[in-house]
C-alpha cells in the first residue's frame, strides 16, 4: 500500500500541484487535483498590468464540478480581491480573465467543489508577478 501511495504522490507532483486538504485520509487514492496552466513553465508566472487569463487544469480528466478563482492583491496596493465566480469545468479546465491594475505579487487561489452549493474539497495556490 505504501508503494502505491508513494507512486501516486510522485505522479501527482510530476504533473502539477498536489492539493490534499489537511487531515485527508491518505489510505485512499488521491482525488481531484488542481494545477495552474502557464504557457511558459521555465520562468515564474508573470503578467503586465491589464487583462490576463488564468487557466486551472482539473485532474483527472473528465472531472465534473466547479472552480472559483480568487486573485489577492499585493498588500501595498490596498485594493480588493478580484473574484471569478464558480465556473463549470469544461474539458478539464476553467479559465478566468482578470484585469490587474496594480504591480506586485498577486496570490492566486483556485477552489474546487462538486457544485457551487457544496463545500470546497480541493484548493491550489500560486503567485503571479504583475509588472507595469
Amino acid at each position: 500500500m505504501r508503494r502505491i501511495l508513494c507512486a501516486a504522490v510522485f505522479l501527482a507532483v510530476s504533473v502539477g500541484f498536489l492539493a490534499i486538504p489537511a487531515g485527508a485520509d491518505l489510505s485512499t487514492p488521491p482525488g481531484t487535483t488542481l494545477s495552474f496552466d502557464y504557457s511558459d513553465n521555465v520562468n515564474p508566472a508573470s503578467a503586465s498590468n491589464g487583462e490576463f487569463n488564468i487557466i486551472v487544469d482539473v485532474i483527472p480528466a473528465h472531472t465534473s464540478g466547479v472552480v472559483r478563482i480568487v486573485a489577492v492583491a499585493p498588500i501595498a496596493a490596498d485594493e480588493p480581491n478580484l473574484v471569478c465566480a464558480y465556473q463549470t469545468i469544461s474539458y478539464s479546465q476553467v479559465e478566468c480573465a482578470f484585469n490587474f491594475t496594480s504591480s506586485g505579487v498577486w496570490i492566486i487561489h483556485a477552489f474546487y467543489a462538486t457544485s457551487s452549493k457544496d463545500v470546497v474539497s480541493q484548493s491550489a495556490v500560486a503567485s503571479l508577478r504583475v509588472g507595469p
